[in-house]
């Protein structure tokens, strides 16, 4: 008879959590790093209601996105924490020594070793995975994330749809999403997938224009979003960030949504 060895979901099934914690944490020891199991044990100690442990955990794991240069991911385990306890001022603490870590990065140029023992993590210059939080000062980046916001959506759900209001940018921290678009006779054409660290809507920042296309998430993801009122809010006291957006969405037309739709229309017989 066959005999499959028991992993953590076979028991997180039957709502054993402490089991599945226990072996999660067996797993860990051998690569402490991992952050996919880190955040694993995270997500199964929040369902067996450790939620001071979870935090911790989940802490740990923004720590090592960070070091990694995956701020956006750290960003999004941040506001994560600040969904389950909203007055943490450690977290914005962290929040805020990311914003300063990112700034140095803007003034001494990219990041590089430390050359000193005594040089601590916390104060290393780290780059940010997308182009537009580049452009950034220390002081509009601490605004714009501030104002952003988590979003949680299982596989397949809309995010947005055609047609809609345009009224917010989206940037993709876990997991990914498709792109549609319909043609004049309504049938559905399928343009691009995007991935994690990847924008979409930003022209709606810019314009308040309808969608122009449908996204749909291809698994359980995360996003970030920005809505049209709370940048328009951060414009107000720091009008250079539109600049920002402006040269960030001219930088890269060719990957956006229009973009797709415009180079299909040409093709199309």
């Amino acid at each position: 008879m066959f005999w499959r060895k028991k992993e953590p979901e076979d028991f997180i099934e039957k709502k054993q959590y402490q089991k599945a914690i226990g072996l999660y944490k067996e797993k860990l020891k051998g690569q402490p790093q991992n952050t996919a199991l880190l955040m694993n044990l995270a997500d199964t100690l929040l369902l067996d209601q450790q939620v001071d442990l979870a935090i911790r955990e989940f802490k740990k794991i923004a720590g090592i996105q960070t070091d990694q240069g995956f701020v956006l991911k750290a960003i999004a385990i941040y506001k994560k924490i600040l969904k389950l306890q909203p007055d943490n001022t450690e977290v914005e603490h962290l929040l805020s020594n990311l914003s300063e870590r990112m700034a140095l990065t803007t003034e001494s140029g990219p990041a590089k070793e430390k050359t000193s023992k005594q040089q601590s993590s916390s104060s290393t210059p780290v780059e940010i995975e997308t182009e537009l939080f580049k452009g950034l000062t220390q002081d509009e980046f601490k605004q714009v994330v501030s104002k952003l916001k988590l979003r949680h959506f299982d596989q397949n759900s809309i995010v947005v749809k055609e047609g809609d209001p345009g009224d917010s940018m989206f940037v993709v921290v876990r997991g990914d999403v498709r792109v549609l678009t319909h043609t004049d006779d309504k049938k559905e054409v399928f343009l691009a997938n995007l991935g994690e660290g990847e924008f979409f809507g930003e022209i709606a920042l810019l314009t308040g224009k309808p969608r122009t296309a449908t996204i749909i998430t291809n698994s359980k993801s995360e996003l970030l979003e920005l809505t049209k009122g709370d940048y328009e809010k951060i414009i107000a006291k720091f009008p250079n960030i539109t600049k920002v957006v402006e040269e960030f969405h001219l930088q890269r037309t060719y990957k956006t949504v229009e973009a797709m739709i415009q180079a299909r229309e040409k093709s199309s017989p």
